[in-house]
């Protein structure tokens, strides 16, 4: 089996490259629940009860657990994003392409992008460098940030699908955060209208990138596949051909579109990372007597539009709700724009707001963004 680059220079930097055998977990791909009809269901360290979400899902229970400073994970419509917010860590989606895909499982490769889960930002900049080139690394370093107290902030709240509702302790919280970070810089409202847009040509690249990948199966050529992925991929079978291409060829003007409402002039956009607070795990669990769809459509309503984009994301934890479960922000930068993004969450992490991560645990000092990871 052939390495993926990013997880050898992880290993090259002292990290473990590979699990242990027999620790190896793959939740179903694309699966925002993190189930695998074939192992139990992945706990969140925080709360037996509560979702972790996937599909990185073992990435973010090893970090928050304390069994590690970060972890490597893949993001096609949420995936690093959504169990970061349900487990109260950092989750760092790069620039589409920043860091290689070569030896990673695809799902949908106009989408698939490798990131990554940490305590901290120092921890997520550890890892960054690890799975960076020299030159990349360097050039992460050089990057320019504003001071502490000058951000130039756009935000978010309200999204344009009116079945998509912000909790109230979640927008408070939102709110503390944006008042504190632009106190000294500057705020404005954005408009996402085209965001619905967005998630449908999400939704294409998706369903046609899993039918290329799993063609072999769809004709019995290759080991069956698992519920989730066979919808996936036999949507994308029975999808016109154009309409893929259609996504692909408007991405350039989609992006430029989301600079020039969000981005023009501010240094990022925020948005809710869930709109609601983290669900239990039998609310979007697809086979728990529990399940409600809007809880699981909830996950990726604010997240897998960004795949789309191939925009650099973090999110990171800003707060608690009445059940103690973390409340998180979404920050989204221009194209190269990670040490921005690194930046903001480490600021916050030395706020008021930083004693409000969930994966600070006794033993475990904090790792530098020098330090071997």
């Amino acid at each position: 089996m052939r390495r993926a680059p990013s997880l050898a220079g992880c290993a090259g930097a002292g990290g473990h490259g590979d699990p242990p055998p027999g620790r190896r977990r793959q939740p179903a791909p694309g699966g925002a629940g993190g189930e695998n009809p074939r192992y139990p269901l992945p706990r969140n360290p925080l709360d037996a009860d509560a979702a972790v979400g996937g599909s990185s899902s073992g990435s973010a229970v090893a970090v928050a657990a304390g069994l590690c400073y970060g972890s490597l994970g893949t993001d096609t419509a949420g995936s690093v994003s959504i169990p970061a917010a349900t487990c109260g860590v950092v989750g760092l989606m790069p620039t589409r392409g920043l860091l290689p895909g070569d030896g990673v499982a695809p799902l949908a490769g106009e989408l698939d992008t490798v990131g990554l889960l940490a305590r901290c930002a120092d921890d997520a900049q550890a890892v960054l460098h690890a799975a960076l080139d020299a030159a990349q690394a360097a050039a992460l370093d050089a990057a320019a940030t504003p001071a502490m107290e000058r951000w130039r902030i756009a935000t978010c709240w309200i999204h344009p699908d009116p079945a998509v509702r912000l909790d109230p302790a979640v927008h408070a919280a939102l709110e503390d955060y944006a008042t504190e970070c632009s106190a000294r810089g500057r705020r404005r409202e954005a408009r996402l209208a085209a965001l619905p847009q967005w998630i449908r040509l999400a939704q294409t690249l998706l369903y046609a990138g899993s039918a290329a990948a799993h063609a072999q199966a769809l004709r019995g050529q290759a080991p069956a596949l698992g519920a989730l992925a066979r919808n996936l991929a036999l949507a994308g079978a029975a999808m016109p051909p154009a309409w893929a291409h259609a996504a692909l060829a408007q991405r350039r003007a989609q992006v430029d579109a989301f600079v020039a409402e969000a981005l023009a002039d501010s240094d990022v956009l925020l948005t809710p990372a869930l709109p609601g607070p983290v669900p239990d795990w039998s609310q979007v669990l697809t086979s728990s007597p529990g399940f409600e769809a809007r809880r699981l459509l909830d996950l990726f309503c604010w997240l897998s539009f960004v795949n789309y984009l191939g925009l650099p994301a973090i999110v990171f934890p800003i707060g608690r709700d009445a059940a103690g479960r973390p409340i998180s922000v979404q920050a989204i930068a221009r194209p190269g724009g990670e040490a921005m993004l690194l930046a903001l969450a480490r600021q916050a992490g030395h706020s008021r707001f930083g004693g409000r991560g969930f994966a600070q645990q006794p033993g475990l000092p904090l790792a530098r963004s020098r330090e071997r990871v």
